[in-house]
């Protein structure tokens, strides 16, 4: 201290000296072309102002020194305005500080928000109740004072409680207008008119609003009149921002302090804030807060009907997500008081053609399929929507958003985004939130009695069955017409390609990627055609092979057509490289939609457009003969009657639950008799489109089970393993956290791994050039995030994911093997997943996927079932079907 006084100036530095030079860094502006650019201002530079003026400089900010010694501080005045960064919510206007660098505070309230014109009366706009009797209520977003004027009015209503749930995902502050405050949230210039998105977790969102009241508090503090910029009208900027003056912390309140304040002043209310998303279906943990929150009401498991709560929901305009919250809480209040009379009236009998205004929608249907009295659990979910149907009906709003859809011609733009994308985002949404409701429904049918012992996410951990049914709520697939070819709308595009037969097997049986599993009858190979089918039976049934019979598995989801000698797939000119998919049809679906489009191609008597690559110009071909995949089978099965065939749709495609396909396999090699003969017994033939991914898998799964009827060769035992010497060995040998966790949980769970290893080295031994190893590649698809960019971060975590959960699967498939060999597998792999395979947390294991150790950056969420099966790809803004 005394050194640094001595060396100083005896000059102090003036007020003047101080003001100017806060109003000269204030007055330093981004242009107006460089918005959200951080303010660079040189430390070195700017020293050279604060030379005899009391002060010493250093790296990080000025230490000015008064007069005599008696005290010292630092002036920050140059640190925090490196660090701010400033922009302008439109070209031309007023520039000032971004919160987190990026985000303009605007008002939750616009015109118009009010629809139901509610806001004079109770203080909150959409405010309304449930009809029915149910004491639930919804509500936009209200000022301070408005959420007092609501509460005051639901505290006469003299129900026995009150509990308030916030369900906003978005951060919300709340700035003293007068003697009020007005909330306002974070937005993007690029998207001034949506909330931004946080984690879905409470305690996420409130720190998020006290960062963000922080930031503003300190950038008033910085400006000479304690003033910060807040918009109020976004769609008419003239007179804005409006700059609100902020002298103390008080003068911002978080949500948590706007809503404590009004609801504890209640003696029987209480708060709490389950946030929900406004874009997507909740995910279940936000379902369980919901259910942890009423469960701290007794009254509402009280028999007395005088004890009934009141449940108020609040969200930012009180439409479509508050309905869905009422639905939820009206739902849970009509398991303690009961369901309309009218729902389990008689309802006549279905004619076959689905009833869209009754919400027979093929999504839906699928769900109640799935279901104990799933068309029940249905009734009386429709029964409660229209309870609560002020803001719109969630059945009505699919309608109108497909029959919006199918009324465009020429796209145009809502909101700044194309008319088709946003309502085909609509209606997906609508239709997950109606599936979702009975789901829930169903879960209320077994768990409230039991007062919710059984949490809503576990519950739903053994039945991955309704993930299946959501992954494929989006059906315009199905309807999709087959003239889309003939008209030119869509092309064929040839199975075969110029670098898919790495293995070279083309020459001697006609098809790519043909190999064997050495010492046993698997064989996979890519999409044959007639001719190559026909040369690979002859291969299996030769004297040097002397095959008893062929069992061949088509692993293909999408629709297949053999033109001449060829076979192709229709796909999309935007995405000549991707097949498209009709998961969640059933075989026989798929080849009704195969005969359509054969008839279409011969009725259409024209040449059609394909490419034969999609590295060359479209060819115009005129075929002679055009078959269908089942009608191709069928030819060489009369030509070969050892041949037997199966047809399994969307085989061990990306992600989601194996266990139908996985025990469809189970089913006919568990029979084979002759399997215990030698390797002349009967060949097992797989194949998908390139013979990679899942040919692999479902070759380890048939060797596993020849295995087991045969015995184990050498290399299973312990000790009887190759030693692997390379860097992170133990994550080529597949022991990663969540393995290592499953493995302590199965009886002899290291041994029952290392079988499988076994079978994944030896299905891996003569593919060598496709460099696919299922194991090895987890780890080498992980590695390479490390130099990826962009959206390739996410696609390459996403496939480590997709293979690390099908190794996983083959560990639990191998543990039931083993477990009901004595009874010749009698009980369906699926229901020893439910049963034995939940016991030991294999559902748990997969419903929080993650890398452990390896993602220590944490860059990337927990992956739940959820986020794999049901990912929430890119909608597709060209429906080319029906969507309900």
């Amino acid at each position: 201290m005394g050194t640094g006084a001595s060396s100083a100036s005896s000059r102090s530095p003036s007020p003047e000296f101080a003001q100017n030079h806060r109003n000269s860094m204030r007055g330093q502006h981004l242009d107006a072309d460089e918005n959200n650019r951080k303010n660079s201002l040189a430390i070195s530079v700017e020293r050279d102002r604060w030379k005899g003026q009391n002060v010493i400089c250093n790296d990080v900010a000025p230490v000015v020194i008064s007069k005599d010694c008696f005290e010292e501080y630092q002036c920050l005045f140059l640190a925090e305005t490196q660090m701010a960064v400033v922009g302008s919510i439109k070209n031309g206007m007023p520039e000032h500080n971004l919160i987190q660098e990026k985000y303009f505070m605007v008002a939750d309230q616009f015109k118009d928000i009010d629809e139901l014109n509610t806001t004079l009366k109770y203080g909150a706009p959409n405010f309304r109740k449930a009809h029915g009797g149910y004491p639930v209520y919804g509500m936009g977003q209200p000022t301070s004072d408005g959420l007092k004027r609501a509460m005051e009015y639901l505290e006469h209503e003299k129900y026995s409680e009150i509990l308030v749930i916030n369900i906003r995902y978005e951060p919300v502050v709340f700035v003293k207008r007068g003697r009020d405050y007005v909330s306002y949230t974070p937005r993007e210039r690029d998207n001034l008119t949506r909330n931004v998105i946080t984690r879905p977790h409470v305690d996420d969102v409130v720190a998020q609003e006290a960062a963000i009241r922080k930031e503003i508090v300190h950038f008033a503090l910085i400006n000479a009149d304690n003033e910060y910029a807040f918009y109020d009208d976004i769609e008419d900027l003239s007179d804005e921002p409006h700059l609100n003056q902020l002298t103390f912390i008080e003068d911002i309140q978080t949500t948590s302090e706007v809503y404590s304040l009004h609801s504890f002043g209640i003696h029987n209310a209480s708060f709490t804030r389950v946030p929900m998303s406004s874009s997507k279906t909740p995910i279940n943990e936000v379902i369980d807060q919901l259910l942890n929150a009423v469960k701290e009401v007794p009254s509402l498991f009280s028999n007395e009907e005088s004890s009934l709560p009141i449940l108020v929901f609040t969200g930012h305009m009180g439409g479509g997500r508050t309905t869905f919250a009422m639905s939820l809480g009206i739902l849970i209040m009509a398991h303690q008081r009961g369901f309309p009379a009218h729902v389990y009236d008689s309802h006549p009998s279905n004619d076959g053609s689905p009833k869209l205004e009754l919400g027979e929608f093929w999504a839906i249907m699928k769900v109640c399929s799935l279901l104990p009295d799933g068309m029940k659990r249905k009734r009386e979910v429709d029964s409660i929507l229209d309870l609560c149907a002020d803001m719109g009906n969630i059945r009505e709003k699919i309608v109108e958003c497909h029959n919006k859809l199918q009324e465009i011609q020429e796209d145009y733009q809502i909101a700044g985004q194309s008319a088709r994308e946003y309502y085909l985002e609509n209606a997906l949404r609508y239709l997950k939130r109606y599936c979702y409701l009975i789901i829930f429904n169903s879960y209320l049918h077994e768990q409230f009695q039991q007062c919710f012992c059984r949490s809503f996410t576990s519950w739903m951990r053994q039945h991955p069955e309704l993930y299946t049914a959501l992954a494929h709520i989006n059906s315009s697939e199905r309807t999709a017409p087959p003239e889309l070819i003939t008209k030119g709308l869509r092309f064929l595009v040839a199975d075969d390609f110029v670098g898919l037969d790495v293995l070279r097997s083309q020459r001697e049986v006609g098809t790519s990627n043909f190999r064997k599993v050495p010492g046993l009858p698997v064989y996979g190979m890519a999409q044959p055609s007639s001719k190559g089918l026909e040369r690979v039976c002859q291969y299996l049934l030769s004297k040097k092979h002397g095959h008893s019979s062929i069992h061949s598995f088509n692993l293909r989801g999408e629709m297949i057509i053999q033109c001449d000698s060829t076979t192709y797939t229709p796909r999309e000119l935007a995405s000549l490289d991707k097949n498209i998919s009709v998961s969640g049809l059933s075989e026989r679906d798929v080849e009704k939609k195969e005969i359509q489009l054969k008839n279409e191609i011969l009725r259409s008597k024209h040449s059609i457009q394909v490419y034969t690559d999609v590295a060359e110009p479209k060819k115009t071909i005129e075929f002679d003969t055009v078959t269908t995949l089942h009608e191709m089978y069928e030819d060489q099965i009369k030509q070969t009657p050892q041949l037997h065939y199966y047809h399994i749709v969307g085989g061990f495609q990306c992600s989601g639950p194996l266990e139908k396909t996985i025990n469809r396999i189970v089913t006919v090699v568990k029979d084979l008799d002759d399997i215990f003969t030698d390797e002349d017994g009967p060949a097992l033939l797989f194949n998908c489109h390139t013979g990679k991914e899942q040919t692999t898998v479902a070759m380890a799964i048939a060797g596993l089970i020849i295995w087991h009827k045969k015995g184990f060769p050498v290399g299973t035992k312990l000790g009887e393993q190759e030693r692997i010497s390379v860097p992170q060995a133990e994550y080529t040998k597949g022991e990663f956290s969540a393995v290592r966790k499953l493995v302590m949980r199965l009886p002899h769970g290291t041994q029952v791994k290392r079988e499988v290893d076994l079978m994944l080295d030896k299905c891996s031994e003569t593919m060598t050039p496709m460099h696919f190893h299922l194991r090895e590649v987890i780890f080498s698809m992980f590695n390479k995030i490390k130099t990826a960019k962009g959206e390739e971060v996410n696609c390459l975590y996403q496939q480590s994911l997709d293979n690390l959960e099908r190794y996983i699967y083959l560990i639990m498939f191998n543990a039931y093997l083993h477990m009901q060999r004595v009874t010749n597998w009698e009980m369906p792999f699926q229901h020893w997943m439910k049963t034995v395979g939940y016991k030991v947390g294999a559902y748990d294991i997969l419903d929080h996927l993650t890398f452990g150790e390896l993602d220590i950056e944490s860059r990337f969420s927990i992956s739940s079932m959820r986020d794999r099966w049901c990912r929430e790809a890119t909608p597709k803004t060209i429906i080319r079907g029906f969507l309900i």
